[in-house]
């Protein structure tokens, strides 16, 4: 099929936050970015500023008491090497190790480093975080967002309300040292663990770059939205973490939603095809869709493998687009070759003037589906 528009998915970025700033920073451009830094926080990132209060937050009570990898054993080795010793960080050290980055993480720094723990990595879909680890170049773009230079404890960090990261982009800071925000997106759960070249805030959640940042290369992986996701099955393989496992074809099939339409992709002989590389962006007629269709004309349209490919392919981009990218987008080239338009907001999508959007944003292994309530038709 014909790439008309490549926009790969951010999702799961912020994991490797920690191991991120090796990669996309030097030891010179630290000490730019150092110098860069506001005047409220120039002090706390000049590479003095040393933790004012010990370990604090409900998650410290998982780091070990003892050994290397208690705070006492962390605070004598750099930051990969202390993380290696954590159990609570072991989906990050894993992260570290595949983008090969732990030399440079043990550097000088200092640094101050968000690290989302084994739990904030269990709220991303495995095929996410699989994809984000296949991309070295996407890692250091978006993973840096978890990283400042200069050691910055929890206090201080709420002072500054606000600092700039290795990526580029400010986040902000709120609430107070034992119940710090970073970004409005995650909390801090232990703060203030000395290492011997950072200070680590280990976090309950990945961040996710801003809306800009995600969109100059690479689709931001929403989470699904809209009246009809109440029909998605809560767990098995037809759920939202199920489906997510497999690719376009076997997700569909195995959603009770969608089972007019794997009937149609088998009646096609597309489903090798959907089940491919891609990226894509399906647009899914539900079986109410289907159903609005007079069986007469369904069956002819079924039995016509031409015209059904023609509609089929209709409903499929090139490139992962969420429902915010296809707003700001207004039109994009479908397979099949036709122009579709997409008017209203994120929440309220509609599709070619033909459908809407009744739940958005579905993250399958090779795509992200839209679940419409009216099958599209050709021009």
């Amino acid at each position: 099929m014909k790439n008309t528009r490549s926009i790969r998915r951010i999702a799961v970025a912020g994991l490797l936050g920690l191991s991120l700033v090796a990669a996309s920073c030097s030891d010179d451009e630290v000490d730019t970015a150092t110098t860069d830094q506001t005047t409220e926080t120039t002090a706390a990132n000049s590479g003095s500023g040393t933790s004012t209060d010990g370990p604090i937050g409900d998650g410290c009570a998982a780091v070990p008491e003892d050994g290397a990898g208690s705070f006492a054993g962390m605070a004598a080795a750099p930051a990969a090497t202390a993380a290696s010793n954590n159990p609570v960080l072991s989906t990050l050290v894993a992260a570290v190790t595949a983008a090969d980055l732990g030399d440079t993480l043990n550097g000088p720094g200092p640094f101050t480093i968000f690290a989302p723990s084994n739990d904030a990595f269990a709220k991303l879909p495995k095929a996410d975080l699989d994809a984000v680890l296949a991309d070295k170049a996407l890692l250091t773009k978006i993973l840096t967002l978890h990283v400042l230079p200069g050691k910055m404890d929890a206090q201080e960090l709420a002072d500054a309300g606000s600092a700039t990261t290795v990526e580029g982009q400010d986040i902000t800071f709120t609430g107070d040292a034992e119940s710090l925000e970073v970004n409005g997106q995650a909390a801090v759960i232990c703060g203030n663990v000395e290492v011997a070249n950072a200070t680590v805030h280990i976090i309950d959640s990945v961040l996710m770059p801003s809306d800009d940042a995600a969109n100059s290369g690479s689709g931001a992986a929403m989470a699904p939205a809209g009246p009809g996701c109440a029909a998605v099955p809560e767990d098995g393989a037809g759920s939202f973490a199920g489906m997510a496992q497999d690719p376009a074809a076997t997700a569909a099939s195995n959603n009770p939603l969608l089972s007019t339409l794997v009937a149609a992709v088998t009646a096609a002989g597309l489903g090798d095809t959907l089940n491919g590389p891609g990226p894509f962006t399906i647009f899914a007629p539900s079986n109410d869709a289907f159903a609005k269709l007079p069986k007469a004309d369904l069956d002819a349209v079924l039995a016509d493998k031409a015209l059904l490919t023609k509609i089929l392919t209709l409903h499929v981009l090139s490139g992962k687009m969420s429902a915010e990218e296809l707003v700001a987008a207004g039109s994009a080239a479908t397979v099949e070759g036709q122009e579709i338009t997409f008017t209203g907001d994120a929440s309220s999508l509609e599709v070619n003037g033909q459908a809407a959007v009744i739940c958005g944003d579905v993250q399958v292994a090779n795509a992200t589906v839209h679940i419409i309530d009216s099958v599209l038709m050709p021009a």
